[in-house]
């Protein structure tokens, strides 16, 4: 395995950026307002009302007809409930009806709105490749956890489609370092238009592969999100089973990826 990440971001790529940002930090921002009201009371505690069942009554509630009358205070919560880690394939056949385009595209959206909230999200890319060792398998670190800069959001614009795909070992890394946070809810979201595909890789070996490491560290409280974009989603939904997201309209791709890590916080 070798990881890639760009030392210095030149110019070409913060112009790319600039240029596509706008509007899908539109749809970022849109999604963060929806919610930050609750997660900033859910961090600093506060007084939770309109409650069906609770040990205290709210007199200035009684009036109401629907029951809801009791209240509680809520504890401050500082450190956040929620880590995110997505991969996306960056295949040869990621090309096809610009599915690279959208992946890069929903990967700016769902960066933006987790540093909005103040959630750590990792994102990866991942393919194959050849060195004088052999083949190897590509990783490309977009942006970490803990940021050396503050230029992760332009390296985003560096997603592409390459080569191979090996799933697996791929899946393995970001999943185990997903596993060590300390926050409750760890969501490991990948994206991807097809099975695995390299060589002596593939077939129901590869998916038989994948099952396995989705299985360990759902163990260990990574849960996983697949989202199939391609043509290929019959195989991708045998592999992932309930964790399935269809993506028939690759235009719905980056808000049914903020849906997913919208619902899974704890709020």
């Amino acid at each position: 395995m070798r990881i890639n990440r760009i030392a210095r971001v030149d110019e070409e790529l913060v112009e790319q950026y600039e240029s596509i940002a706008p509007q899908l930090l539109t749809i970022s921002r849109q999604l963060q307002r929806s919610i930050t009201k609750e997660l900033k009371e859910h961090r600093r505690g506060g007084k939770q009302t309109g409650l069906v069942m609770g040990r205290r009554l709210d007199t200035h509630t009684l009036c109401r007809n629907d029951g809801k009358v009791f209240y509680k205070n809520a504890l401050p919560n500082e450190s956040p409930e929620l880590a995110v880690g997505l991969l996306v394939d960056e295949s040869g056949s990621m090309y096809c009806a610009d599915r690279a385009t959208y992946a890069r595209a929903a990967a700016i959206i769902l960066h933006d709105f987790c540093e909005g909230l103040e959630i750590p999200v990792m994102v990866y890319g991942h393919s194959t490749g050849r060195s004088s060792h052999g083949n190897t398998v590509e990783m490309y670190s977009y942006a970490e956890f803990v940021g050396f800069d503050r230029d992760d959001k332009y390296r985003l614009m560096d997603i592409s489609a390459r080569d191979g795909n090996r799933d697996g070992a791929a899946l393995r890394y970001v999943a185990e370092r997903l596993s060590t946070r300390p926050e409750a809810v760890k969501l490991l979201i990948l994206v991807s238009d097809g099975q695995p595909a390299d060589m002596d890789y593939s077939g129901t070996a590869a998916e038989e592969d994948l099952r396995g490491i989705k299985q360990e560290y759902q163990r260990k409280g990574v849960m996983f999100v697949a989202a199939a974009i391609g043509e290929d989603k019959p195989s991708i939904q045998r592999i992932c089973g309930d964790s399935f997201l269809d993506i028939t309209d690759l235009e719905k791709l980056p808000g049914k990826l903020t849906a997913v890590v919208k619902k899974h916080i704890r709020i």
